[in-house]
């Protein structure tokens, strides 16, 4: 009869340990979505909370961010059952373009869940868009043979966006585009860069040109690849 007892005790006790755990919840869902925000938004701030929503404390370990444009200061670290802490967020997207996604790391005590990830979200609207990178990166480069790359340039705003005075180094890159271009509202073009490197090592150049808009009035691509010998080429040196 006693063993009957203290099995039932232990039992008791190993299923109210099971129940009473601390757990962590972002409060509103894992992602911070700010949405569509204006280039000239340099910095996003929110705050979102996080709850414990456990029956036993909730110590958070450790609040990192997976990047450096981003700070997440917690104003506390132990939450008691139904408690919240904030998390100040400040993400700095800069000259990011098109959809960005950061996230932060979030350690606890919380044993099924010891690391939350919490998602960082928004999509910059930029009058001129230029996709889907500020750069032309060659690849697989020889000497002798031409290679080429492009970008988008979009006009997202609602005036004739002109671009024009392009200035291309070295004289092995050109480009496709020739003296004044005008984009219209909702139009895109595509900038074709080609190079014919003379020379096996490291590829640079550069394409810069001016826009019609006051605050993007001069913009410069670089590019770059690594050019490897062409025993063809060289055979007929």
């Amino acid at each position: 009869m006693k063993l009957l007892i203290n099995l039932s005790i232990i039992f008791f006790i190993a299923l109210n340990a099971a129940i009473s755990q601390p757990k962590i919840e972002i409060v509103g869902g894992d992602t911070y979505d700010w949405g569509v925000v204006d280039e000239s938004q340099t910095t996003l701030k929110a705050k979102v909370k996080i709850k414990n929503a456990g029956t036993e404390k909730l110590n958070i370990t450790e609040v990192k961010p997976t990047c450096g444009c981003t700070t997440a200061p917690l104003d506390k670290n132990e939450l008691q059952p139904g408690e919240t802490a904030t998390l100040d967020i400040t993400l700095r997207i800069g000259g990011s373009s098109n959809e960005v996604s950061k996230t932060i790391r979030i350690m606890s005590n919380d044993p099924k869940e010891a690391q939350k990830i919490l998602w960082l979200k928004c999509k910059i609207s930029r009058e001129f868009e230029i996709s889907p990178q500020k750069y032309f990166s060659f690849q697989d480069m020889t000497v002798g043979n031409e290679k080429s790359e492009k970008v988008i340039l979009k006009n997202n705003s609602k005036d004739v966006i002109k671009v024009s005075n392009f200035v291309v180094e070295p004289k092995e890159l050109t480009i496709n585009l020739k003296g004044e271009v005008s984009i219209k509202p909702g139009q895109q073009i595509e900038l074709i860069a080609t190079a014919k490197p003379k020379e096996q090592g490291n590829f640079r150049g550069s394409v810069t040109f001016k826009t019609s808009q006051k605050d993007n009035n001069e913009i410069t691509l670089n590019a770059f690849g690594r050019v490897k010998p062409n025993p063809i080429f060289n055979d007929n040196k």
